[in-house]
C-alpha cells in the first residue's frame, strides 16, 4: 500500500503558502486576525498571471467567491493592497482590472503563484481602521469606471494574457484517486478482474496535452495456492489529449504503456513436490505482463476544481474523483 499512501500525501500537498515578504512594509494593517463586528468574509485565491503593467491579473476562483462585474479587494498578510473590478470569469479563474492601489510597495511584490485574500464588495472594514498611508499609497491607476475599458490603456494588457486560451482545462496539475478493474487470472488460469485502489498524477505539458502516471495494487488471497497471498501491482504511463464535451465534461483519448507485476514470496514453498512448487511459481509469473495500451478518460466537472473520472481502456476500467490545481 506504499503507492496509495504516496498519492494520498500528494493530495494534501497540492498547494503551499509562500513566505511573506511584506511584514515590514507600511500600509492598511492591523494586529491579529480578522474578527469582530463588521469583519468581512474573505476567500483565499491564487494569482495565476499578471500583465506587464500590473494592471490586469488572472486570479483563481476556486471558491466561486466573485463574479463578472463585482468589485473586489485583495489583501495580503492582513494588509489591504488594491481594489479591482472583475472583467470576466471562466471555469475556475477570473480576469480582474486594478482601479486603485492602496499600498504601492506591497502591490509590487505580487507575483504569479502567490496566494491572496479576496474581499467581495465593501472593504471599509480596513479603511476605517487607523491608516498609515503616505500620499503615494492611495494612487488611483484608473480614475473612473469608463477608464476600465479604455482600449488605449488596457488592450495591450488583455492581449498579453491570451496565450493560454486554447487550454480546455486551465490548471496544469490533476491528481486522482479511483478504483480500477484490472485483468488477471485465478489459480485455475481462468480470466478474472481484480479491484485495485489506484492513484494518478497528470501534468499538462502543453496546451491540452497531458502526461500521466498511475499506480494501483491489491492483494490476491489464496493465490497461487491455499494460505498464500500475492501482491498484484499496476503501473501505467499515459499520454492524453483533451477535447471539450457538453455538460462541463472533457474527453481525453490516451495511449501509453502498462507494467503488471506480481510478488508472492511464499509461492512454491511449504510441503510441496518439486512439480507443485514450480507450478505455483509459474502461476505468479503468468500474472505479470507489460505492453502498450489505449483508451479514453472522461472527466465530468462537479464543482470548481473537482471532477468525476471514468477510464475505459485496454489496461483497466476505472472510476473515481480528480482534483485540479
Amino acid at each position: 500500500m506504499k503507492g496509495l499512501l504516496f498519492f494520498i500525501t500528494l493530495f494534501f500537498m497540492a498547494t503551499s503558502l509562500a513566505q511573506s515578504l511584506v511584514d515590514d512594509l507600511g500600509g492598511n494593517e492591523f494586529s491579529g486576525s480578522l474578527g469582530g463586528p463588521g469583519a468581512p468574509e474573505m476567500s483565499t485565491e491564487k494569482i495565476e498571471k499578471i500583465s506587464a503593467s500590473g494592471r490586469v491579473l488572472i486570479l483563481s476562483n476556486n471558491a466561486a467567491s466573485y463574479g463578472k462585474g463585482d468589485f473586489i479587494s485583495l489583501v495580503l498578510d492582513d494588509k489591504l493592497v488594491n481594489r479591482a473590478i472583475v472583467a470576466k470569469t471562466t471555469n475556475a479563474s477570473g480576469g480582474i482590472k486594478i482601479i486603485k492601489v492602496y499600498n504601492v510597495e506591497i502591490n509590487k511584490l505580487l507575483k504569479p503563484g502567490m496566494e491572496v485574500k479576496v474581499i467581495r464588495g465593501d472593504d471599509s472594514y480596513f479603511l476605517n481602521r487607523k491608516q498609515q498611508d503616505t500620499p503615494e499609497d492611495n494612487v488611483a491607476i484608473i480614475q473612473d469606471e469608463e477608464g476600465l475599458f479604455d482600449e488605449t490603456t488596457l488592450l495591450e494588457d488583455d492581449l498579453s494574457l491570451e496565450e493560454n486560451t486554447k487550454r480546455k482545462i486551465k490548471n496544469d496539475n490533476i491528481i486522482s484517486l479511483f478504483l480500477s478493474q484490472v485483468e488477471g487470472q485465478d489459480a485455475g488460469r481462468e480470466s478474472k478482474r481484480y479491484t485495485q485502489i489506484s492513484g494518478a498524477w497528470s501534468y499538462q505539458v502543453d496546451d491540452n496535452i497531458w502526461g500521466e502516471i498511475s499506480y494501483g495494487e491489491n492483494t490476491i488471497t489464496d493465490f497461487p495456492g491455499g494460505e498464500v497471498d500475492t501482491t498484484f501491482t499496476n503501473l501505467v504511463v499515459r499520454l492524453k489529449y483533451t477535447v471539450e464535451a457538453p455538460f462541463y465534461s472533457y474527453i481525453q483519448p490516451y495511449a501509453g504503456y502498462q507494467i503488471l507485476s506480481a510478488d508472492s514470496p511464499l509461492a512454491g514453498t511449504g510441503n510441496l513436490t518439486p512439480e507443485e512448487a514450480e507450478e505455483e511459481r509459474k502461476l505468479v509469473t503468468e500474472l505479470e505482463k507489460s505492453g502498450p495500451i489505449f483508451g479514453v478518460t472522461i472527466l465530468k466537472r462537479l464543482v470548481p476544481g473537482w471532477f468525476a473520472r471514468v477510464d475505459v481502456g485496454s489496461d483497466s476500467m476505472n472510476f473515481g474523483f480528480s482534483l485540479e490545481f
